[in-house]
Order: C-alpha cells, then sequence, then structure tokens
C-alpha cells in the first residue's frame, strides 16, 4: 500500500538513502518499506510502500505519519542546504540580468556570505529558524496530502521565504553597489596622488584617544597645510574628519606615510583606504613612542 510520493529533481539519491536510513525504526517492529523510483517528465518521484508486517488501521495511520515526519525532516534539510541556492541564483538571474556575468556571480557569492554569517541575518532568518519554518510548512501540506512536489511546494507555499531570499540578494546587489562605487573613488585619489608632486618625504598620522587625528613630518612637528588647518579648526560632529584626512594627505603628497595607534580611529576601513589611495607607500605602525602619545591625548593639536 502506498503510504507517500514525493517528486524531486536532482537530490533523489540523497533523500532516499536518508529515508532508509529512518525507516531501519519500522524494520526493527516487523514492517518493511519499500521504496520505489518513478520518473514522470523530469522529475522522480520516490513512493514509500509497506509490504511486510501487520497493516491495522492504527498501524497503518501511525507508520503513515512517521513516514511524513521523516521525509517532512529530510526534505527541510534539503531545501535549506541545497535548493536554497538554486533560488538565489534564479533571483539573481531573473532580477538583475542586466549586470554582466560576472557581476551577476559576485552578487550571488556575496549573497550566499549574508546568508551563511547568522550574525549579519534577524535571528528569525537564520540556518536553523529557516529550516525549522520549513519544516513546520511541510508537515502541514502533508496532514492533508499524501503527494508532494518539491518545486511546486517551494514555488507555491514557501513565498515569505523567498521574499526574504529576495531581500537578501537585494541587500547584496547594495553592498556590491557600493563597493564598486568606493572602487571608483579610490582610482580617482590615486590618479591625483599619482599626479602630485611629492613636498614631502615623510608624514606621521597619529590616532587621538579621542578618534582625531595630528599629521607630523619626520622630526614630530605639525605639518602645515590648508586642508590640516580646516581639519584641526573644525569640531562639528558632522564633519568627515577622515576624508578632510585623505584630502590633507594628498595635498601634501609625502612619499611614505607611517599611521600610528591605529585602533583608535573612529572608522575601521580607514587603513585599508589611505594604504590603497597611497598603494605601496603606507606602513602601519606596531608601537612606538608616537603610538603611546596618541593614547593619552584626547584632541588634536591646534
Amino acid at each position: 500500500m502506498k503510504l507517500l510520493s514525493v517528486g524531486l529533481t536532482d537530490t533523489t539519491d540523497e533523500v532516499r538513502a536518508k529515508l532508509q536510513l529512518d525507516c531501519i525504526k519500522l524494520t526493527q517492529e516487523g514492517f518493511r518499506v519499500a521504496i520505489d523510483e518513478i520518473n514522470k517528465g523530469h522529475y522522480t518521484f520516490l513512493g514509500c510502500n509497506v509490504i511486510e508486517g501487520e497493516l491495522s488501521f492504527r498501524n497503518y495511520e501511525r507508520i503513515k505519519n512517521l513516514l511524513k515526519s521523516y521525509v517532512a525532516a529530510i526534505l527541510a534539510e534539503i531545501i535549506v542546504a541545497h535548493e536554497e541556492k538554486k533560488i538565489i541564483r534564479r533571483i539573481v538571474e531573473h532580477n538583475y540580468h542586466y549586470f554582466s556575468e560576472n557581476e551577476r556571480s559576485i552578487i550571488y557569492h556575496n549573497a550566499l556570505k549574508l546568508l551563511e554569517g547568522s550574525s549579519l541575518l534577524e535571528p528569525a532568518f537564520n540556518y536553523t529558524a529557516r529550516r525549522d519554518s520549513i519544516l513546520g510548512k511541510l508537515a502541514d501540506y502533508l496532514d492533508t496530502h499524501h503527494e508532494l512536489v518539491v518545486e511546486g511546494f517551494i514555488n507555491f507555499r514557501l513565498k515569505e521565504y523567498r521574499d526574504k531570499l529576495t531581500d537578501l540578494v537585494d541587500k547584496a546587489v547594495d553592498d556590491f553597489m557600493m563597493e564598486v562605487e568606493h572602487q571608483e573613488f579610490i582610482s580617482v585619489l590615486r590618479y591625483f596622488v599619482d599626479v602630485q608632486e611629492t613636498r614631502v618625504e615623510e608624514v606621521h598620522v597619529v590616532v587621538d584617544k579621542g578618534g582625531t587625528y595630528r599629521v607630523l613630518d619626520s622630526h614630530g612637528k605639525a605639518v602645515n597645510s590648508q586642508y590640516l588647518e580646516n581639519f584641526a579648526a573644525q569640531s562639528s560632529g558632522q564633519i568627515n574628519y577622515e576624508d578632510l584626512l585623505i584630502t590633507a594627505l594628498i595635498t601634501i603628497a609625502p612619499y611614505n606615510i607611517i599611521l600610528h595607534n591605529t585602533g583608535a580611529a573612529r572608522r575601521s576601513d580607514i587603513v585599508e583606504t589611505i594604504k590603497s589611495v597611497f598603494e605601496g607607500r603606507v606602513i602601519v605602525c606596531s608601537g612606538c613612542e608616537l603610538c603611546l602619545a596618541g593614547i593619552h591625548i584626547d584632541s588634536v593639536d591646534r
């Protein structure tokens, strides 16, 4: 007697193996479940049939419910572990087809990184939460149906889940565009550095305790610059000190830049930005008197 049938595409062997393992528990009770395989179009249907054992109405209901719980748990894991990557790929290809193949590939992999990094996601959408939510919907469906096609179930019964994956892809696209803009900005700044005449051999950038900056020459004296004066004179919280600092450094055009006490910087990416703009000219100091001095200074020297 056929109790359950599941239509799959390319995870047939994995589902069959896991289901056979689960059915060992029934074999120990004197029931043997056979799993047959029928191909219909591009789907392969796995059918579960009890071929040995006394099948009273009570046993029939119990075994049917056990098989449905086994299948629901297996499919929930399969969907989260395998199918959602295909869903994300389809979302990228359909919604962002106007990006190049390489750009779509970057977006796809960035979306997977966001998905894998549970700390970046709302707790209700981490791996376990996704699997448990899908498990509940599978159990509800199988409670009133004896046949399930996985692809159709995903398309018509998991709309909220697919919508959240779409939001995730949209965030990956936003991050990608921000990175593209950032790299274009870095390229422009690099151009200015390349065409600017070097005016100072070496400068030291000291990050002070409050996250502000001092720019000193090789003798420890403050470097004079119109941008540095503006930088030191501004105290409004709306001023972007990091951008002013980079502008000042481009104006000074030093051959070498030594960064001190970088752990106190208010923007964690400032070091990488300076290193990108002044490629090959930047050294990050691991600890010296200037670093120690920066730890104890709360404001910019004026």
